[in-house]
């Protein structure tokens, strides 16, 4: 099977097409002027393959930064994140987050260094929030989001004000959270506040709502039952968490005078609260329900429960 490696050297790139002939096999690439800088298996990617390849950090940091192919980069990223005590890699990855010449290159870089402590990772992090690139600053503040601490919170809460991208300021709703849990009522509020296209910043503001089984936001989702699908689903997710005020709360619209609203109800039990509470609640207000529609739809929906196999659906 041939196979193209290319090596970079101080001066200049070598590129040689050699045959693999054994599962193990030894390479060797004369005429090299100077030491390498980079080897490049597989240069092209012809070959489907997983490629573990030890390198030098030197070797994968100049990859890194002069390699063409999206794919190499991205594997150098990923070997670099490995090596979060090398100040080298470390240095190669903030170079990427702030410099490559592609925005998926810098995400990735960006996303690479939010996994490494943060006082190697914050000044870079801070940085790529200024990027033109919104999937950056996006990576960037949920990056923040993952190493805590209060500087990564005052960044996430700038960011939900100031950025223009509502994508990114949903990111850093949940970002500001997960920094600093003080802060989960006021996201909450600020995120159900924000209109923004397609309601991504309030569908951020719900999902932290689920995720931290906040209670206390029921009056909210109540009230916001009257416009919004996804309220009932999130009630239902906590009374999936334990919260029987959510659940009598959902089970109390089934007799809603909005159509509306008693449809998204149903759809709740169906699809978010898991069956073991949604069956007996459903079989408990049958009898009550005021509406027609609502007992046809409680009654089918009553049907895909019980039947056999309908967690697989």
């Amino acid at each position: 099977m041939p196979v193209t490696i290319r090596v970079g050297t101080a001066s200049g790139e070598v590129v040689r097409r050699v045959e693999l002939t054994a599962r193990e096999q030894t390479i060797e690439i004369p005429g090299l002027a100077s030491a390498p800088t980079m080897v490049v298996f597989d240069d092209g990617n012809t070959i489907l393959k997983e490629l573990t390849f030890d390198q030098p950090t030197l070797w994968l940091a100049t990859q890194l930064k002069r390699d063409p192919d999206l794919w190499n980069r991205q594997w150098a990223i990923e070997q670099l994140a490995q090596r979060g005590a090398d100040t080298a890699a470390v240095a190669a990855l903030a170079a990427a987050a702030t410099g490559a010449d592609y925005f998926r290159t810098r995400a990735a870089a960006v996303e690479a260094l939010g996994e490494l402590p943060a006082a190697s990772a914050m000044a870079p992090l801070a940085a790529a929030l200024r990027d033109t690139s919104a999937q950056v600053r996006r990576a960037g503040v949920a990056a923040l989001g993952r190493l805590g601490g209060p500087r990564a919170a005052e960044l996430a809460r700038a960011t939900f004000h100031n950025d223009p991208s509502y994508e990114v300021r949903a990111a850093a709703l949940s970002a500001l959270v997960r920094a600093d849990s003080t802060a989960r009522d006021s996201a909450i509020a600020w995120g159900l506040a924000t209109p923004s296209y397609q309601d991504v910043v309030q569908e951020a503001a719900y999902r932290i709502i689920a995720q931290t089984g906040d209670t206390t936001a029921i009056p909210r989702l109540e009230t916001a039952l009257a416009t919004d699908r996804l309220a009932a689903h999130v009630l239902a997710a906590l009374a999936a968490r334990g919260s029987t005020h959510a659940l009598e709360v959902l089970a109390a619209h089934l007799n809603d005078d909005r159509r509306t609203v008693r449809r998204w109800v149903v759809e709740a039990f169906q699809f978010t609260l898991p069956r073991q509470l949604g069956i007996p609640r459903l079989q408990a207000v049958a009898g009550a329900l005021k509406y027609a529609d609502t007992r046809k739809d409680v009654e089918a929906t009553l049907r895909r429960l019980q039947k056999p196999g309908a967690d697989d659906e």
